[in-house]
């Protein structure tokens, strides 16, 4: 897995030959692949739901996450 791209806040064009920020995900496999997207999406809805309960924001508060 990489992060390509580059940031653009939602009101700035890209510049010619750039792209938006993007997760790119290789694997010698396709089973693999579909292993790591679900893995990703797994880990983007346990955030959101974490940022949805007050309760669990307290627990959480850097900026970074050692995994």
């Amino acid at each position: 897995m990489a992060v390509r791209g580059q940031y653009y806040p939602n009101n700035k064009e890209v510049a010619p030959g750039d792209r938006k920020l993007y997760l790119q995900i290789e694997s010698l496999t396709e089973r693999g692949l579909q292993l790591a997207k679900a893995e990703v999406a797994r880990l983007i809805k346990e955030e959101m739901m974490k940022m949805q309960n007050p309760a669990l924001q307290l627990v959480n508060r850097g900026r970074y996450k050692v995994i």
